[in-house]
């Protein structure tokens, strides 16, 4: 019996040991590590946010929210939130706390963003708080958005889109079937003329033609050959008209009246010999003009006009 007492006083002891240790580790996570500083935000709304939510500094937790606290103002209701967080912790005075999750399916913490400022918090004051992104309403924002876009847009266009195809189809079933006879027939038309003009265009035809056409190039070489001569005569008879003006110019008057004449006729000589210039240009141009009407249609040597197919339907 005596020994029996023994071992129920030392699991009772040792119970009550346990027992101890797990209220200090319980007054440990809710107190946290050391003594806490109380920080207070504000916010309009607090979806996500409850008594032990974390609280972290640039991503580092230091804190949990202890309370959340509606307030009546004159913009409507808010909530005051208290952090308590690591005791003599430096947050500069233009710090922002912001409600942040990293993903749909990760925890919301409140994330104070670092400032600039040299000037820091004291502990029971106010950091600025900003609205953090809820996600799902965003996603059901969007979501709503597309469907709207997808009921009076997409699918009217689509609508529209089927219409006119069918419109279209329509129409191409009812002319392609006339516009394939159409092209048969001016297939047709072609080959037909083709074999008439190869009648036309036989081997004598062809070499007379080719032989008035090497013709017709030569007087076109010859006659520009001449107009640039007859530049050349231009340019030596000025040349002639300004030594005599300086002949006259130092001689006498029957030597200037002469200079004269002979000036009056050497500018009749140069008009005479532009009008021939222009003249053998506009013959040198139509001989051009002729040997590609000859180019173009052969037949003109032999009946004038090109022959016309009585079976081609000309448009008027």
């Amino acid at each position: 019996m005596k020994r029996d007492s023994i071992n129920y006083f030392a699991v009772g002891l040792f119970v009550l040991a346990g027992l101890g240790v797990l209220f200090l580790v319980l007054l440990r996570i809710s107190n946290g590590a050391g003594q806490r500083d109380t920080y207070y935000t504000q916010y309009r709304n607090v979806a996500g946010l409850s008594d032990g939510t974390l609280v972290t500094y640039e991503g580092y937790v230091f804190g949990q929210v202890t309370s959340i606290e509606p307030m009546r103002t004159g913009e409507g209701i808010s909530y005051r939130v208290a952090l308590d967080v690591k005791e003599d912790w430096k947050i500069p005075a233009d710090s922002v706390a912001r409600i942040y999750s990293e993903g749909l399916l990760a925890d919301t913490v409140v994330n104070i963003s670092e400032g600039h400022s040299k000037a820091f918090l004291a502990p029971g004051d106010t950091i600025k708080g900003e609205q953090g992104v809820d996600l799902f309403a965003v996603i059901g924002k969007v979501a709503g958005e597309f469907g709207d876009l997808s009921e009076h847009s997409i699918k009217p266009l689509i609508e529209s889109l089927n219409r006119t195809v069918q419109k279209v189809g329509g129409a191409l079933e009812n002319r392609v079937p006339a516009i394939l006879t159409d092209v048969d027939h001016l297939v047709a038309r072609l080959n037909d003329s083709a074999g008439h003009l190869s009648d036309i265009l036989d081997d004598e035809s062809t070499h007379k033609a080719k032989r008035i056409l090497t013709n017709v190039d030569k007087a076109a070489r010859d006659l520009s050959k001449l107009t640039a001569g007859l530049a050349d005569v231009k340019r030596d008879a000025q040349a002639l008209m300004a030594k005599l003006d300086e002949l006259v110019s130092g001689s006498g008057p029957d030597v200037r009246r002469a200079a004269a004449d002979l000036r009056d006729i050497l500018e009749q000589v140069s008009r005479y010999s532009t009008g021939i210039l222009q003249n053998m240009d506009e013959a040198s141009r139509n001989m051009n003009e002729f040997s590609r009407q000859i180019r173009e249609n052969p037949a003109r040597l032999l009946g004038g006009s090109s022959p016309q197919d009585k079976g081609v339907r000309r448009d008027r």
